[in-house]
């Protein structure tokens, strides 16, 4: 199996890699600069382009089986103003799954934007932090409206735990000011719902 992953270098990117080429997995990352991710493993190809770039894109989807998206932004600049470029670059990136003919898509957003957590954190989410969330309704809107066959994936407060392979998900998953997750066991179920899909075309919450 081959799986492109889009955003690779990040904390969630980059355990995404290291546990899919521990379990043997055919792995692809789309880098603008490949100097930030080095690994002497034969099964991780690095492609260097960026998001808007269409050629690149299809490039490094060549024998993939599916997708996997653990995109950010960036959280210094989004507390200041909205940060669009994800949803402004997902089009290019649905066009070049479609045109390379690879279906499968798990999408990661945030929790940020469930109607199920506690009063006081949303309130918090919808004005002090506002403009961290403010863009993933759109890109949501965008997957879900792609025809492809998609997962998106909404986890709690990500911290730098190991992974456990022991977590909450579904689609009405409550959320409290103390839910989270590590990032690791955030990989282990983007892997697991790669290999073996249970939430297809379903938007899932994720926590301990």
């Amino acid at each position: 199996m081959r799986v492109l992953i889009f955003g690779a270098t990040g904390g969630t990117g980059r355990c995404l890699v290291s546990q899919g080429l521990e379990q043997g997995r055919q792995v692809t990352a789309l880098v603008r600069n490949p100097d930030t991710l080095t690994s002497e493993n034969s099964a991780l190809t690095i492609v260097k382009g960026g998001l808007s770039d269409r050629n690149s894109i299809a490039s490094a989807l060549n024998g993939a089986n599916a997708a996997i998206s653990v995109l950010g932004n960036n959280t210094s600049k989004a507390l200041f103003k909205p940060i669009t470029v994800i949803s402004r670059s997902l089009p290019t990136i649905i066009s070049a799954m479609r045109q390379s003919r690879v279906d499968r898509l798990l999408f990661l957003t945030s929790f940020g934007i469930n109607s199920e957590m506690f009063w006081l954190e949303k309130m918090l989410l919808r004005t002090v932090f506002r403009n961290l969330f403010a863009d993933l309704p759109a890109q949501e809107k965008l997957i879900q409206e792609s025809g492809l066959n998609w997962t998106i994936v909404r986890p709690a407060r990500l911290t730098n735990g190991p992974k456990t392979g022991v977590y909450r998900c579904g689609e009405h998953i409550y959320i409290h000011p103390f839910t989270s997750i590590s990032r690791a066991d955030v990989a282990d179920f983007l892997w697991k719902e790669a290999v073996s899909p249970e939430h297809q075309r379903k938007v899932v919450t994720i926590s301990y």
